[in-house]
Order: structure tokens, then C-alpha cells, then sequence
């Protein structure tokens, strides 16, 4: 049988939240990294 503990803390959602906001931000910087590179590669 599991065990209950009281301070438990789930820090779950913080996490999924953190790695939306990752996800956002490099789908919008997506083009401008694309435009470097092609910038520097040729």
C-alpha cells in the first residue's frame, strides 16, 4: 500500500507551464534562427 505524506508538494504544473512557455517562445523564434543560420551558412 501507497503511503499518504501531508508535504507532499506537486510541482507538476509548474513544470508543464514552464515548458509551454519554452515551447512558445521557440515556435515564435523559430524563423528568425532559420534566418541565421542561412545568413551564416552561405
Amino acid at each position: 500500500m501507497a503511503h499518504h505524506n501531508e508535504n507532499f508538494k506537486d510541482d507538476s504544473g509548474f513544470v508543464a507551464i514552464f515548458l509551454g512557455v519554452v515551447v512558445l517562445v521557440s515556435m515564435a523564434a523559430l524563423p528568425a534562427t532559420i534566418g541565421w543560420v542561412q545568413a551564416f551558412s552561405g
